[in-house]
């Protein structure tokens, strides 16, 4: 319980004022949970944002035994579709990606590792059941998986981007379906 109020506070932090202004300070603040009590918790900033961070991202959060399918070409979009719309929908998670762009530190570093170890896993199953080329099948995840996170914080303050109207429904259902026809075209 005080282990959630105190990343429940973070959050909070994160999506009024970005990752830079959390600090234990803010959290003990936001959270009414003693600074002693943080750190007991978390040992330190850093330890805390990487939890936070572990508990919020996409790729380390989605439970991809659940997505029902046998067909490696659905699971694949069925992943980005979910994808797009927990960052559409997540303040925070594509303040994550932004600090993440000009941040260098350990919480950074680790989840860099973490997601990639997730996205190898990913790309090695879907190498195994289709036959294609490792390089190739994590080129293209490459490509969709940074674009994706681009585009949607771009979305905040630019409304269109060649010419798809990315704070709206309907340009995302665009991008969307173009990474359906993508992966129907590759992994067949």
């Amino acid at each position: 319980m005080t282990e959630k109020r105190i990343l429940d506070a973070v959050g909070t932090i994160v999506e009024r004022d970005g990752f830079e202004a959390v600090g234990v300070n803010a959290v003990a603040a936001a959270s009414g949970v003693s600074k002693v009590l943080i750190y007991r918790y978390f040992n330190n900033v850093d330890q805390l944002l990487v939890k936070y961070i572990e508990t919020n991202d996409f790729w380390l959060n989605a439970d991809f035994a659940s997505l029902p399918c046998s067909d490696v070409r659905e699971f694949a979009k069925q992943i980005f579709r979910a994808y797009i719309d927990m960052l559409r929908k997540s303040p925070a998670l594509r303040k994550l990606y932004r600090w993440e762009l000009s941040t260098q530190n350990p919480a950074i570093d680790r989840l860099r590792r973490m997601r990639e170890e997730m996205g190898m896993k990913i790309i090695d199953s879907v190498c195994q059941q289709t036959g294609h080329e490792r390089s190739r099948v994590a080129a293209v995840a490459s490509l969709i998986t940074a674009s994706v996170p681009y585009l949607s914080i771009l979305s905040e303050s630019c409304p269109v981007y060649n010419s798809l109207e990315i704070n709206a429904d309907s340009g995302w259902q665009q991008i969307t379906e173009t990474i359906d026809y993508i992966f129907d075209k590759i992994l067949d």
